[in-house]
């Protein structure tokens, strides 16, 4: 998993807008999926075990946080921070607070 904090990237075209470039991907895509997803308080993705995807997901946090294992990395990730996980690479997260976790995610597959 490649995880960032977004407030830390670089800034392009100020003043009128600020533009922070997250994730840059190039190729022919089969298949794109974008989703606004809300995991609420206590939820577990998936209820056991772990699971991955045969695209590539890129998330960014809105508002919330989650306890995550990906691969060999585990962490929090919460609001204002952006995560790649890798097609195939095996991943679950959990909501470990009282409030929800919201989400927009990209599945990239190529």
């Amino acid at each position: 998993m490649t995880l960032l904090n977004v407030k830390d990237l670089p800034s392009a075209g100020m003043p009128l807008y600020d533009m922070r470039k997250i994730f840059l991907a190039e190729g022919h895509y089969t298949q794109v999926d974008f989703s606004l997803i809300t995991i609420q308080p206590g939820a577990r993705v998936p209820e056991t075990g772990d699971g991955f995807h045969e695209a590539d997901e890129y998330s960014y946090f809105l508002e919330g946080e989650v306890y995550t294992e990906s691969g060999k990395e585990t962490g929090i990730v919460h609001k204002g921070m952006a995560t790649l996980i890798p097609k195939g690479e095996r991943h679950w997260c959990e909501n470990r607070t009282d409030k929800p976790c919201t989400l927009v995610c990209m599945m990239v597959k190529g």
